[in-house]
C-alpha cells in the first residue's frame, strides 16, 4: 500500500460497527502490507484480509461481533446475525 493511502487511511474517521454498534473496529489491509501495517496488525490495530478473491471489498472489521464491511458491502460471521451478505 503506498504511504499516501496509509496517511488517508489513519486521517479518516474510524466508524462504528453496522452490525452490533461498537466502536472496536480496526481497518481491513488487502494485499502485502509494508512495515508499517505489518507493526499494526501485529499490535491489534489492523487486520490482514485473508480472502484474495474479494481483495478491496471490505475496508474495516469489527472485534466485537467479527462483521466486516466497505460503504456497499458488508459480511457477518458470528451466530446470532444474519450470516449473509448485503
Amino acid at each position: 500500500m503506498p504511504v499516501k493511502a496509509e496517511r488517508r487511511r489513519k486521517t479518516r474517521k474510524t466508524p462504528s460497527c453496522p452490525e452490533c454498534g461498537a466502536l472496536a473496529v480496526i481497518p481491513v489491509v488487502h494485499g502485502i502490507p509494508s512495515p508499517l501495517l505489518q507493526k499494526a496488525i501485529k499490535e491489534g490495530k489492523a487486520i490482514l484480509s485473508n480472502r484474495e478473491e474479494w481483495e478491496g471489498m471490505t475496508e474495516w472489521y469489527c472485534k466485537a461481533c467479527g462483521c466486516d464491511w466497505s460503504v456497499r458491502w458488508r459480511r457477518f460471521k458470528k451466530g446470532g446475525s444474519v450470516n449473509a451478505t448485503r
